[in-house]
């Protein structure tokens, strides 16, 4: 589903991807909010990390809408973070998912809200796309 073509503007959002998981990964090492219940070691969840959120996110930026209106923006957005939440959601409710302490479902919806518009912003502000044609001419 990826579009290899693209690959020089969608890798460097999709690596700030990563690279924001596995900070995440860390801090919840040291500060738990959330856990998920697997018991893999930490390299498998390192994979994940460098898996799952660069994908996701290089999908999020492939397909964005050629007219990028608010509506559109928005309508977009609210798709992407309610497929996210509703992951998240299939966990938790399947008991593979603890909350601890102050943070619930609600703080996580904000969340990739939070990361979805970072994303979008990161490679609209840097013109990814422009410069990635650059390269190939």
């Amino acid at each position: 589903m990826a579009d290899k073509k693209r690959w020089r503007e969608l890798f460097i959002v999709s690596i700030l991807a990563s690279f924001l998981g596995c900070i995440t990964d860390e801090i919840m090492h040291h500060y738990t909010l959330w856990q998920y219940k697997n018991g893999h070691p930490l390299l498998i969840n390192m994979a994940d990390d460098f898996g799952v959120y660069a994908v996701v996110t290089y999908l999020f930026i492939q397909w964005l809408p050629k007219n990028q209106t608010f509506q559109i923006m928005f309508g977009y957005l609210l798709a992407w973070t309610s497929f996210a939440i509703s992951i998240e959601l299939l966990y938790y409710f399947s008991n593979h998912l603890v909350y601890y302490q102050w943070w619930n479902s609600w703080h996580s919806y904000v969340a990739d809200w939070f990361l979805f518009l970072l994303f979008y912003q990161f490679h609209k502000v840097f013109n990814l796309k422009e410069l990635s044609q650059k390269k190939e001419i």
